[in-house]
């Protein structure tokens, strides 16, 4: 059976074997059309001084698509080549520069892989994913001499990092839906995995002011956080954003990602403590006004997060008029009194919160609107925090082109914790 059979994996190689990323790149390249255009647009791109039109412009199709071929497969000694023009591509991390020149050999080739197209084409790749690990005389096809064949003597020098940039690209503007949008997810995750280091955005440096590459970058840190007891699995939070579970109940969730500036961007870390009424009793229990405050002073930003819930759903948010230090020493007082407040309580609740400024008067038209017009039977009090910490794009970028911004997210989420609990 076919390896580019999704279902028939090498049983014999591991999953971080170059063989296993062709294979699975060849996959996607094979099935998905929106793959197959982008690599080609790549390949025409390169090579402007031939005339490889792009699939976009219907003149290219695909007929085939193999993997792991020797040159002495029955498909380089039979009539199916004849005519053909031969392009040799080399996938590298990053874009070979080389000046050597493609002829034929007599050396046993085996092909990493190889695809036929419409009008006369032949492709064959060449996979090596550090570009300090070619040896040039594998970019050379064996062709026998009868077949017809012309080779195109210059290679076409891909980099994987642009390659995956484009399948994030894919993603990112909702080019693809079900099953194939599954497929390039699984592609992205599995190099994540296991080449994390041809991603074009292995530091926020590479990631060249890109938004969308700069909150990747951001997922690849979180997956590092090594709190005590947090899993690194990065999970996504529908409306919210990408996060790690602390494993903690004072601040229950981390999320890091990237935000336009004034001038540039911002790396942000978002921590929400005391966010349910349970979690707001432990918070408030342990907490140390004083040391959360002087957070301030290092470079944390500390605000208010107050809200309404009614079970899991987090209702409505209010900014009252407290400034954060009363806010936090009112619940440093009240906390113990949290509870769930049951209907026939709403409108002294309600008061109460307006004369001690948790919420306006200017709060009760939603209120009425939102809630005292619903059928709600209880609601939840949620005297949350937000403890946020920014770090300026050439920060970012400084400290993790010398490897310390995994280390330093890691200090400011344990430096966090040391004052609101669970460590």
């Amino acid at each position: 059976m076919d390896h580019l059979n999704i279902f028939n994996s090498y049983k014999n190689k591991s999953n971080n074997h170059e063989d296993e990323l062709t294979r699975s790149f060849l996959v996607i390249l094979k099935n998905i059309p929106i793959v197959q255009v982008m690599f080609f647009e790549m390949v025409r791109r390169e090579m402007t001084e031939f005339n490889i039109d792009s699939i976009s412009y219907g003149d290219l199709s695909v007929e085939e698509v193999y993997t792991q071929l020797s040159s002495s497969n029955k498909i380089f000694t039979s009539n199916l080549l004849e005519g053909r023009t031969l392009l040799s591509i080399i996938i590298s991390d990053d874009k070979l520069e080389s000046i050597a020149k493609v002829q034929n050999d007599d050396r046993q080739a085996r092909y990493d892989g190889v695809i036929l197209c419409n009008p006369s084409w032949l492709f064959i790749i060449e996979n090596k994913p550090s570009k300090d690990n070619i040896w040039l005389r594998q970019l050379n096809p064996n062709i026998p001499d009868d077949i017809d064949v012309s080779i195109i003597d210059k290679p076409c020098c891909l980099s994987w990092r642009k390659i995956i940039k484009g399948l994030n690209s894919i993603i990112q503007n909702k080019m693809v839906w079900g099953l194939e949008r599954t497929m390039i997810e699984d592609f992205i995750e599995y190099v994540d995995n296991e080449y994390s280091w041809i991603n074009p955005y292995t530091t926020f440096g590479v990631c060249k002011d890109d938004l969308y590459l700069l909150n990747r970058r951001c997922i690849s840190v979180m997956a590092s956080c090594d709190i005590k007891g947090v899993s690194t699995e990065v999970k996504y939070h529908r409306g919210w954003k990408y996060y790690v579970e602390s494993g903690k109940n004072t601040i229950k969730k981390i999320a890091l990602d990237a935000n336009k500036a004034v001038s540039g961007w911002t790396i942000d870390l978002w921590m929400y403590a005391g966010d349910t009424m349970n979690s707001a009793r432990e918070t408030f229990e342990k907490l140390d006004i004083d040391k959360l405050l002087h957070l301030q002073d290092q470079g944390f930003e500390v605000s208010n997060n107050f809200h309404i819930s009614y079970r899991s759903s987090n209702l409505l948010w209010f900014e009252g008029n407290l400034s954060v230090e009363d806010y936090l020493k009112f619940w440093k007082k009240e906390y113990k009194n949290l509870k769930q407040v049951k209907r026939k309580e709403f409108n002294k609740l309600f008061n109460n919160l307006e004369k001690n400024q948790i919420i306006v008067p200017e709060d009760r038209s939603i209120i009425q609107e939102k809630i005292l017009n619903k059928n709600y039977d209880k609601l939840n009090i949620c005297p949350g925090f937000l403890l946020k910490y920014s770090w300026d794009s050439q920060t970012a970028i400084t400290l993790d082109k010398r490897n310390k911004f995994v280390e330093d997210f890691n200090n400011k989420v344990i430096t966090a914790f040391s004052v609101v609990g669970g460590i």
